[in-house]
């Protein structure tokens, strides 16, 4: 659990667990050749109790020579603010203190993320209370697994818990052979928390009443969880490898981010319950939904995946959501922001219009390759820009008044006449080789454009007229609309002259 050369970080209360560990990894700091540090978190619960304990485990760090790094924190102001328990705002601030201590750390070149090792205190009788916890909130097989021996931490740090193997009373009886005396958290004693009521009710009765060693029975129930959720993890594991298409975030920052994944419908169905549904919480996992998904929202998934509508969707939480959408099952996040999808209003800023002749020799001709465009006809844009009946037509006159050069007066003039915007009401195109028109909902419909993502797709019109649909190959998006189109009415022909450029910028 401990190698040569680590810097263990221990999260210190005062308490009697983790006055037991600190006074274990220093005695054995030489012979196993690690440093040692200590963090203490005042979480203001108890007023000058709270500032007892600091100074405690502050001289208590002073006499052994180690350093101490205390953080003050009003937990119950934090849970106000952020809708949560007491107990979570607890937990919240502690591992963001030892977190902070541990980038510090890192910044400071002191020590390898893979260096650094957070040690808590939770011990074999915090492990039964935990499962009987959960259970009682309700908990799925994984649930029963319980408190890791170990797990990543944030900034590539590991958390640990030596003590887990370890019975409280053997902690007690630790401390008084070893003339520790920690400090005692006497609301501990009191049954004003879940867990609280859990150690000092629940675990006695069933003890007295049904098995005496009902904490070790538990325990050894999450030993075998465990085994069972290493096994059904490889088995996920496996099945991501094997099926995920991961969708990269292309125009959201200057690194990549996974905004979605994507699997086969039919592989899905194919896939037992106890699979397909850790399959479903691993893919939300990995585009960042970790928490507060339920059984509810489990079988929701199963309805459209099991169900006969090819197009359908469930909402999970945090914005969250699943849809099946011709053959695919996708796992995204609703926010266009994380989606890397812009709003109107940037999008107008991604447009960048040239006239240039018509030389017969069409390329993108954009500095750095970020930009990709769509070549019309200028004389036929023209025609319908300067009929009075267009939209915006008493913008361009004047626009006429302000610009003399008329090169720099046709390119406002298409500024001003050209949108570009997502899908509205009425919207309607001739896609390049038909005659009628077409609506734009049934042009996303042979497209397979994914349903949720219709309105993210981006497009340049005139009025209702759409005279260039912006692909995912262009724009970066993932809507579905894999390559985009342009008007049959603007098309290129042998008696094109000039040529208006629509260049669509794809990162600004």
């Amino acid at each position: 659990m401990i190698e040569k050369n680590e810097h263990i970080i221990i999260g210190l209360s005062g308490g009697p667990d983790s006055v037991c560990l600190f006074n274990a990894l220093m005695n054995l700091s030489d012979e196993l050749q690690f440093t040692l540090s200590a963090v203490h978190v005042n979480h203001k619960f108890r007023p000058g109790a709270a500032e007892e304990d600091q100074a405690y485990v502050e001289e208590l760090c002073r006499q052994r020579g180690i350093a101490c790094q205390s953080f003050i924190y009003d937990c119950n102001a934090i849970a106000e603010e952020k809708g949560i328990s007491s107990e979570e705002a607890g937990r919240f601030v502690r591992y963001k203190a030892f977190y902070d201590t541990a980038k510090q750390l890192i910044d400071d070149k002191r020590y390898k993320p893979s260096q650094i090792k957070v040690a808590v205190a939770h011990n074999l009788n915090d492990q039964a209370e935990t499962l009987l916890m959960r259970v009682i909130r309700g908990t799925g097989t994984d649930g029963l697994a319980g408190i890791e021996y170990s797990r990543a931490g944030e900034y590539g740090t590991t958390i640990i818990r030596p003590l887990l193997d370890v019975a409280r009373k053997d902690i007690e009886d630790y401390c008084r052979e070893n003339n520790l005396n920690p400090r005692i958290d006497h609301t501990n004693s009191e049954p004003i928390y879940t867990r609280n009521k859990i150690r000092l009710n629940l675990i006695p009765q069933l003890e007295k009443d049904f098995n005496i060693n009902v904490v070790e029975s538990l325990n050894r129930l999450s030993r075998i969880a465990k085994d069972d959720k290493d096994y059904f993890d490889m088995q996920v594991e496996e099945a991501m490898e094997q099926g995920a298409v991961v969708v990269n975030d292309k125009v959201g920052g200057p690194q990549e981010e996974i905004q979605g994944i994507s699997f086969s419908l039919t592989q899905l169905k194919e896939m037992h319950p106890a699979i397909r549904h850790r399959v479903v919480k691993k893919a939300f996992e990995t585009i960042g939904l970790d928490q507060g998904i339920t059984s509810a929202h489990l079988e929701s998934a199963d309805k459209i995946i099991d169900g006969d509508n090819d197009s359908a969707s469930a909402d999970f939480p945090k914005g969250y959501g699943v849809a099946v959408s011709y053959g695919e099952v996708r796992f995204f996040k609703n926010d266009p922001v994380t989606l890397g999808y812009v709003s109107n209003t940037e999008l107008k800023s991604r447009l960048m219009i040239r006239i240039v002749k018509n030389e017969g020799n069409l390329k993108d001709i954009s500095k750095n390759g970020t930009r990709r465009f769509a070549a019309l006809d200028l004389s036929k844009l023209l025609e319908k820009i300067w009929n009075r009946n267009t939209p915006y037509f008493d913008d361009i006159e004047d626009q006429d008044e302000k610009n003399k050069d008329f090169d720099q007066q046709l390119t406002d003039e298409i500024q001003v006449m050209l949108q570009i915007r997502t899908r509205r009401q009425g919207d309607w195109m001739i896609p390049l080789g038909m005659n009628g028109r077409k609506k734009l909902q049934d042009m996303f419909v042979d497209e397979k454009v994914y349903k949720e993502c219709r309105d993210q797709v981006p497009m340049v019109c005139i009025g209702d007229e759409v005279i260039w649909i912006i692909g995912d190959d262009v724009s970066g998006f993932k809507t579905g609309m894999k390559r985009g189109r342009i008007s049959e009415n603007y098309k290129l022909d042998n008696d094109t002259k000039d040529i208006v450029l629509l260049e669509y910028l794809e990162k600004l």
